[in-house]
């Protein structure tokens, strides 16, 4: 959600170099390359030359992005707020991880045995 936000309110421009009808190079935020078609004509007859050529030509496409945003608090009850605090909670808990080997009596030792009345008594298990 955040990215989408972020992609439709920022501003960016692509340009194109042509040669001739070949797309030669394409610029997103900056100038397109020019071809080498068009370097060695600024090289040989100027900057002045080029730009009177109709051999090579550039398109500048700008895509505005959007001013405005608005929040729309007001289209929030209750239940759509209680749907995801509940799907979050139970989408947290997914990827807990659980102890396996879980002791209750870890820190209780078991009770001494002060008579042994199977031995007072004479009576064993055979």
């Amino acid at each position: 959600m955040t990215l989408l936000v972020l992609v439709s309110t920022m501003s960016f421009s692509i340009d194109k170099h042509f040669c001739g009808e070949h797309l030669v190079d394409v610029s997103i935020f900056g100038n397109a390359q020019p071809c080498a078609m068009e370097v060695a004509l600024e090289a040989k007859y100027g900057s002045e030359h080029s730009k009177k050529s109709e051999c090579c030509s550039n398109e500048n496409i700008v895509i505005e992005g959007q001013d405005e945003l608005k929040v729309q608090l007001d289209q929030l009850d209750t239940k759509t707020i209680t749907f995801f605090k509940t799907f979050t909670f139970s989408y947290v808990d997914l990827f807990e991880e659980f102890e396996s080997d879980f002791v209750t009596n870890d820190g209780y030792p078991p009770p001494l045995i002060t008579i042994d009345y199977q031995v007072l008594y004479d009576q064993y298990l055979i």
